[in-house]
Formats: C-alpha cells, sequence, structure tokens
C-alpha cells in the first residue's frame, strides 16, 4: 500500500505574488531554473524615477543661490594617487564581454565617455573595443580569475575586487556554451561550446 501525504493549499506569502511561488514551487519540483530572454521579469526603474537632491550634492547654499551644485564625483580623493573624477554619480556596472559582443562593450565605453562616467569590464576580461573607447574603465578581478591578465589589470583605471555574486538567486550567472566563440575561451581559457557559471570554473574543465 503506498501512503501519499495530504495535499495542502499553497500558502500565501507578504513578499512574493501567487506567480513568483508558482515558479519557486517548479523549480524545486523539477530542480531547473528559469532562463529565458525578453526582457526582464520584473519592472525596472526608469531615469525619471531618479531624484537628486541638491543639498546631498554639494553644501547647502547659505547665501542665496551664490553657492555652486553640480553632479561631478571624485573617488580615491584620500589615498589614491590618480583620483578619478567623474561628472555624474551613476556608473555601469559590469558586463562580462562573452554575454556581451564585442561591439556592444565598444558601444558601451562611447556611451560611457559621452556621459563623463565610467564604465567595469565584467567578469571576461578587458576587449581592445572596450578600452580603446572608454575614457575611464575599471577592471573587474573576482575569485574565477575569469580573463585575468596582468597586462590588462595595468591598463585599467581603477580595479573593482569581487568579493562574492549577491545579485543572482539560484545559479548564478550563466554564459551559455552557444556564445563562447574562439576568442572567449581563449580570454577565459575555457573549453568552447560549454555552459559556464561566472561564479567558479566548470566542473568538468581541467585547465589552469
Amino acid at each position: 500500500m503506498t501512503y501519499r501525504n495530504p495535499p495542502t493549499t499553497p500558502r500565501k506569502s507578504a513578499i512574493f505574488d501567487d506567480y513568483t511561488l508558482s515558479e519557486i514551487r517548479r523549480a524545486a519540483a523539477t530542480g531547473i531554473y528559469d532562463i529565458r530572454g525578453a526582457g526582464a521579469k520584473r519592472k525596472l526603474p526608469h531615469f525619471d524615477d531618479l531624484l537628486f537632491l541638491g543639498a546631498s550634492i554639494s553644501r547647502y547654499p547659505l547665501e542665496g543661490y551664490r553657492e555652486r551644485c553640480d553632479t561631478s564625483v571624485v573617488l580615491g580623493a584620500r589615498h589614491a594617487r590618480k583620483p578619478i573624477e567623474l561628472k555624474i554619480p551613476i556608473t555601469i556596472a559590469g558586463m562580462s564581454f562573452g554575454s556581451l559582443s564585442g561591439p556592444a562593450k565598444e558601444a558601451l565605453g562611447r556611451g560611457a565617455s559621452l556621459s563623463g562616467t565610467s564604465t567595469t569590464t565584467g567578469d571576461g576580461g578587458m576587449t581592445e573595443e572596450e578600452r580603446g573607447h572608454s575614457k575611464t574603465l575599471v577592471y573587474q578581478y573576482l575569485p574565477s580569475r575569469y580573463g585575468m591578465n596582468p597586462r590588462d589589470l595595468r591598463r585599467a583605471d581603477a580595479i573593482e575586487v569581487v568579493v562574492g555574486q549577491g545579485a543572482k538567486p539560484g545559479g548564478g550567472g550563466m554564459l551559455l556554451g552557444q556564445k563562447i566563440s574562439d576568442r572567449v575561451a581563449e580570454m577565459r581559457t575555457l573549453p568552447k561550446g560549454i555552459d559556464q557559471r561566472s561564479a567558479s570554473r566548470h566542473p568538468d574543465w581541467t585547465g589552469p
């Protein structure tokens, strides 16, 4: 005789909606988390949602409008020999070469330079397209050492040390094998055509 647990009604959550709970139950039952394109699964903030408080960017004007207020930011003013000066307090976060193409990295570098801010290499290493068109380029250094190159490290304007990956739930960042071209495989010292996770090396890879 086979005994089965009596079915129970799914509990409501004060944090997640019914659709999110159904996705969690599906992933728990199948062991597969959802990877798909067609944009984000949740509504993201728009530039119109940003609110800048002038009193937080500059000193409070004590004598009418004589105090100058702008959006410029200086990073490393206390200890850096070459502080980084940005025109706006918004930077482009790291997106890896591999998940993004060379032309896309070039476009980010051009856009960041026009806006007076910095862009970040991500965990795929530095590309010539990005370095050539980025006035200020931050090199992302990861525990996985993906794309780590001492020469490129010296060519960067700043270094961002990644301690942990907390922005992505489930399996973390995934780089599909179909995106690992000859160039990506060479930069990352990885086998071509095998799915890779950005947090660590593939368990089947025995390279350096």
